[in-house]
């Protein structure tokens, strides 16, 4: 684990899906845009809540009164704030889509895609949050889900260094070398190839072997007495490992009182996994029957 240089050990690295893509990066500051404007133009004239044009697009009385009940439930109280912002977020909004429409935009394939993708997103995180509030999680539900994860928990922890180079032989060099006396430490900063412990001396600090994403890794080093050098190079997709193990534990599961919070989100994702799941195992979906061609007379 890298403590400088802010770079992630290769050991680690697993497959994850971005906490937010593009998208909703660009959605989210969008968002906030058009609510800072809002509330920053508090110095605008107050208008009555009444039906109002943007451009000769009408802006209904219903469409106000929908956004000022959400910027309430979003904490904005002031029913005057209510007001202005939601004018103001609604005439930015229409003058955006006449925007968009001179521009053609709504046409572009690639657009189309993305508000379809940006649809499905909505509509089924309202569906999740309804089935949720349909269905709350007892706390039977949160042991339950406590049992599953304590069923699967490995509690062994590693603690090792090592160092990847490109070939085997020259990790070999680098067993002998160690196996003379060779400083570990000195050699990782040289040599290692792994930006995310080099810096380090090619320490890991204590991982629960689960958390080590190379296959077979953890395993060999757990194998090892503390202090051992794995006698020949460990082999992976990224090249060649001199492997330290420095010292093995074990963490036991902390309780379910001291998980709970934790619990309950993994619990709420897991329902709402079988919600989606449901839906999709109960959909009736097959094949069209192919267009019957008219004859040609």
């Amino acid at each position: 684990m890298a403590v400088n240089s802010g770079e992630e050990s290769v050991l680690k690295k697993v497959n994850k899906r971005p906490s937010s893509h593009f998208l909703d990066e660009l959605n989210l500051i969008m968002k906030k845009l058009l609510l800072a404007t809002a509330l920053a133009a508090l110095t605008a004239p107050v208008f009555a809540q009444t039906a109002f044009t943007v451009n000769g697009q009408t802006v209904s009385v219903a469409e106000q009164k929908e956004l000022m009940k959400v910027l309430a439930d979003r904490g904005v109280k002031d029913q005057k704030q209510q007001l202005e912002a939601a004018r103001s977020i609604l005439a930015q909004e229409k003058l955006i889509e006449e925007a968009a429409k001179k521009a053609n935009i709504a046409q572009d394939p690639a657009v189309k895609a993305l508000i379809a993708e940006r649809k499905t997103e909505i509509y089924s995180a309202e569906l999740v949050r309804k089935n949720a509030a349909a269905h709350p999680l007892t706390d039977a539900d949160l042991k339950k889900t406590y049992e599953e994860v304590k069923k699967q928990y490995d509690p062994n922890e590693i603690k090792v260094r090592h160092i990847l180079v490109k070939t085997e032989q020259e990790a070999k060099d680098i067993i002998k070398s160690l196996n003379a006396g060779g400083d570990f430490a000195a050699i990782a900063k040289e040599k290692s190839l792994d930006q995310g412990t080099a810096a380090q001396g090619g320490e890991i600090p204590f991982t629960n072997i689960r958390r080590i994403a190379i296959p077979g890794f953890a395993e060999t080093a757990m194998a090892l007495n503390k202090g051992s050098l794995l006698p020949v190079p460990f082999h992976s997709a990224l090249g060649y490992h001199v492997i330290q193990l420095q010292d093995k534990r074990e963490v036991p599961l902390p309780s379910f009182d001291a998980l709970k919070p934790q619990i309950q989100k993994l619990a709420a994702q897991r329902q709402a996994q079988q919600y989606m799941a449901d839906l999709m195992r109960n959909a009736k979906i097959a094949e069209a029957a192919p267009a019957k061609k008219k004859s040609s007379k």
